[in-house]
C-alpha cells in the first residue's frame, strides 16, 4: 500500500484537485489521509469540512482534524502516524500529480531496493522547474542547491520515515529541507525518476522576508552545525561553500523584494568567505529563473 498524506491549512481552492489527482492514480492500492490543521470554528475549517463531506463515503479517503492549528510538520506527522502504507508520500493541498506518478515511483523503488526514497521533477504553474537527476546520498549537491527536491515530488519507504522520526515540528518553515538533511545524514539514499510527474499551483508569495528570513537561515545552519563540521572533515572547504550557497538564496530574496540594504549586508559578509561560490550560485539562480520564464512562455 501507498499512503498519501495531505496536510491542509487555509487552502486556496485546490484541495479537491489534490485529492482527485491521488484517487485518479493508475496504481490503486492507496489510502489518502487529509489532515485539517485549521482552527475549529474558523471559516477555513468549515470550508474544509464541507469539501471533505463529498468524500465521506469513499473508503480510500480518511479525514483527520487537529484540535487546533499546529503547523505543517505536525500535520504530516499526524498523517504518518495514522497511515498503514509500506510507502509514504506527502502531497501539499495546492499541488497535484500526473496519473502515473505513484506507479512509476513505486516501480522504481521495488527495482532499486538500495534506495530509501525517490523523487521526480516538478512543474510550477505549467512551467518546468529546472532540475538534474542526482542519485545516492546527495547531501552536498542538495545543500549546494544543485538539485531541487519538493515534498510532493517524492516517495519514501515507511522504514525511512520511522528511522528519522518524521518531521521536526519546531520548524514552521523549510520543513521538507530540514527533513531531507536528516534523511541524508542518517546515511540514506534517494533515487530519481527524471520525468515531470508532480505539479504545483504557486499563487502569490508567502515566503519570509527581512530579518525573519535571516533568522530562519541561522536556525537551520546552527541546527546542523555538527553535520557541517563532519562534511568539512571529509571535504575541506565544503562548510564555507554550503553556508555561502544558502545565504545566496537569502541574498536573492532580498534583491527580489528590493530590500537592498539587507542584500548588501549579506553580500558584504558572505562574498569574501567564498567569492567563486557566491558568483556561481548567483549565476545558477539567474539561469534557472530565465529557464522558468522561457518554459512558462512556451506553456502559454
Amino acid at each position: 500500500m501507498v499512503s498519501v498524506i495531505i496536510p491542509t491549512y487555509n487552502q486556496r481552492g485546490f484541495l479537491a484537485n489534490a485529492i482527485d489527482s491521488a484517487l485518479s492514480q493508475s496504481y490503486k492500492d492507496i489510502e489518502i489521509i487529509v489532515v485539517d490543521d485549521n482552527n475549529p470554528g474558523t471559516e477555513a475549517r468549515m470550508k474544509t469540512e464541507n469539501l471533505m463531506s463529498a468524500y465521506s463515503n469513499n473508503p480510500k479517503v480518511h479525514y483527520i482534524q487537529h484540535e487546533h492549528n499546529k503547523n505543517g510538520s505536525a500535520a504530516r506527522n499526524t498523517g504518518f502516524r495514522a497511515s498503514k502504507g509500506d510507502f509514504i508520500t506527502f502531497l501539499d493541498d495546492d499541488d497535484y500529480w500526473a496519473p502515473n506518478k505513484l506507479e512509476k515511483q513505486l516501480s522504481y523503488l521495488e527495482k532499486h531496493t538500495e534506495f530509501d526514497a525517490v523523487y521526480c521533477y516538478l512543474m510550477v504553474n505549467g512551467a518546468k522547474n529546472p532540475n538534474r537527476c542526482y542519485e545516492g546520498n546527495i547531501v552536498k549537491p542538495y545543500l549546494m542547491n544543485y538539485v531541487s527536491l519538493q515534498t510532493s515530488a517524492m516517495m519514501f519507504t515507511r522504514k525511512a520515515v520511522i528511522a528519522i522520526n518524521g518531521f521536526d515540528e519546531s520548524f514552521r518553515r523549510n520543513q521538507d529541507y530540514e527533513f531531507l538533511i536528516r534523511f541524508f545524514f542518517a546515511g540514506m539514499q534517494i533515487g530519481c525518476v527524471p520525468e515531470y510527474l508532480s505539479y504545483m499551483n504557486a499563487i502569490g508569495d508567502n515566503r519570509l522576508s527581512g530579518e525573519k528570513l535571516n533568522e530562519l537561515r541561522e536556525k537551520f545552519l546552527s541546527t546542523f552545525e555538527s553535520q557541517l563540521n563532519y562534511l568539512e572533515s571529509k571535504d575541506p572547504g565544503s562548510k564555507k561553500a554550503i553556508i555561502v550557497a544558502n545565504y545566496v538564496k537569502v541574498f536573492e530574496s532580498h534583491v527580489a523584494r528590493r530590500n537592498f540594504r539587507m542584500a548588501f549586508e549579506i553580500f558584504k559578509k558572505y562574498f569574501p568567505m567564498a567569492p567563486v561560490v557566491f558568483i556561481t550560485q548567483c549565476y545558477m539562480l539567474l539561469r534557472n529563473n530565465i529557464k522558468r520564464k522561457v518554459s512558462r512562455m512556451k506553456a502559454i
